[in-house]
């Protein structure tokens, strides 16, 4: 069961889902078409310095690599991929939605039968979770998989089981790697290779693999590696779902891997992987969610709060709107969620008050998870690092970030700005202020520029409204400064929404918004 507190359908189309650690980008040669296509990898790396150290995102490389028109070879040098396996000897499984390629002999050898039925298994329960349970659209698979050369059936999704660090035209790459996806033909069309023993070592020279993949809790997944594989399968999965939704050589979000490690959370609760990540992003505070390049992986704890306050489909809702505004940050898609949900009356919170929320939350962590005063959103926060308290406050937080910062007695609000969202919280003897901003704007007005205000703004003696002109949005909202809803004008003319105030209100600031997907901007009251 899943910690569902709105199990309402959202009414939105399925999208799609990304994970994987690293992303590159390969051109390879497809022998039957003469011809060179992009293959876009999303990688989920399990080292044993990952969690406890972190891994840089392969964002650059991917980047460096896309802008490389140089044709790279299949095979590095001194490395045939065909001298580790033998072609005719390549076995297949079939089950309703996969099919599944490995061998039984040399590097890439599956040990146990029990490794191909348990795959065979977590894909299934993958494919259900991913598509009917959180709504994503369906995958597309390749029509040839890329490490075996196997022509694929119409209706099946291909996987291939080998030794990673043997990729074909990849050799040495991967050999940290559990799995990976990717597309050929065109960016949607993908696959997925999985690691087949979860040892590494082999390389072209003959040696073979005998390290094991450890993790930062000591398990050895060459032999728990049922763990490994079904993470590795619920991750991985998703990220063929996202790449059905964005063009990952052309757009990227450190929703891409926030999101899978989410998923894999759900799917394999048993393991959780994810805890190892959070420490890129619990103790640094402060930091943008969209510029942390170590910290995709950590901000699972996002999705896990959105799923558990909105609703298992919140994610495919997301991605459809990236698929439609590739172009646009998390926090846009966000919005416009929350937006959609308010205007049919599912939730009354803005998303900057959500995230807001989302801060208050988290922050009880670890041993502060005892001094939460509300039920603990997820089951491992006790097991999850604390954050980090910065001592005073910054000038200003970039938009997309939290803080907690140390509060003494009576200390007044820290000033850093009109649009981070600031309240108190407890924690044992202690008291920190919590820090929130979710959207960027800088811009700041009057009653007048775009806004027309008339006779005076705000004057009580002169029965003030608010003119809201020219716009093509289907209205224009108003909040006071603490975020409550004062306003919501729909469009009543093709040229403007007029606002009179039944009681006039207060100097000082007011933010407004066009709908749906306007940024908030700041209203400044005055008489």
């Amino acid at each position: 069961m899943f910690p569902v507190k709105h199990s309402t359908d959202l009414g939105m189309e399925a999208l799609i889902c990304f994970t994987g650690n690293i992303i590159f980008y390969i051109p390879v040669m497809q022998l039957n078409k003469l011809r060179f296509y992009a293959i876009f990898f999303l990688i989920l790396l399990f080292s044993q310095s990952f969690g406890a150290n972190g891994v840089r995102c392969g964002t650059m490389q991917f980047a460096e690599n896309f802008k490389n028109a140089k044709i790279k070879p299949l095979a590095k040098p001194g490395c045939i991929p065909e001298d580790y396996y033998d072609p005719q000897n390549v076995l297949e499984t079939k089950t309703q939605h996969f099919i599944i390629y490995y061998t039984l002999q040399g590097v890439h050898a599956v040990k146990t039968k029990a490794y191909i039925d348990s795959i065979a298994k977590y894909l299934e329960q993958a494919y259900k979770l991913h598509k009917d349970s959180l709504g994503m659209k369906s995958i597309s698979g390749v029509n040839r998989t890329y490490h075996y050369q196997k022509n694929v059936p119409n209706d099946l999704y291909p996987i291939e089981i080998l030794d990673l660090g043997l990729l074909r035209g990849a050799e040495g790459d991967y050999a940290e790697t559990f799995g990976i996806t990717f597309a050929q033909d065109a960016p949607w069309k993908t696959q997925i290779a999985i690691e087949n023993d979860f040892l590494q070592g082999a390389d072209c020279s003959g040696n073979p693999s005998t390290k094991p993949f450890i993790s930062p809790q000591k398990v050895n997944y060459s032999e728990k590696w049922d763990w490994a594989l079904k993470a590795t399968v619920f991750h991985e999965l998703y990220h063929g779902f996202q790449m059905m939704q964005l063009n990952i050589s052309e757009n990227r979000t450190f929703w891409l891997e926030a999101s899978a490690a989410g998923v894999e959370e759900i799917g394999a609760p048993e393991v959780n992987d994810y805890i190892n990540y959070l420490p890129s992003v619990f103790y640094y505070p402060g930091t943008s969610m969209e510029n942390n390049s170590n910290g995709d992986y950590g901000y699972a704890v996002l999705y896990l709060f959105l799923f558990s306050e909105l609703n298992p489909r919140f994610d495919s809702a997301i991605w459809s709107f990236f698929s439609r505004y590739p172009k646009e940050k998390f926090s846009a898609q966000l919005t416009r969620l929350v937006d959609s949900l308010s205007r049919t009356g599912k939730i009354d919170i803005s998303s900057e008050e959500l995230f807001h929320k989302y801060a208050s939350q988290v922050f009880y962590s670890g041993k502060r998870a005892e001094f939460s005063p509300n039920q603990l959103y997820w089951k491992d926060m006790t097991e999850w690092p604390e954050w980090r308290i910065n001592p005073k406050a910054p000038l200003s937080l970039p938009a997309g970030a939290i803080d907690f910062i140390t509060k003494s007695g009576d200390d007044e609000p820290p000033n850093v700005g009109p649009l981070v969202k600031i309240s108190p919280l407890d924690y044992g003897n202690s008291s920190v202020w919590v820090l929130s901003r979710l959207l960027e704007d800088n811009s700041t007005v009057l009653a007048k520029g775009v806004f027309a205000a008339y006779p005076n703004p705000w004057n009580p003696k002169l029965h003030p409204k608010l003119h809201f002109q020219n716009t093509d949005s289907a209205g224009v909202e108003i909040r006071s400064a603490n975020g409550a809803l004062l306003k919501r004008l729909n469009k009543n003319s093709k040229d403007s929404q007029v606002w009179q105030p039944e009681k006039t209100p207060a100097p000082g600031i007011l933010y407004y918004r066009t709908l749906p997907y306007g940024k908030n901007k700041v209203l400044i009251v005055e008489y």
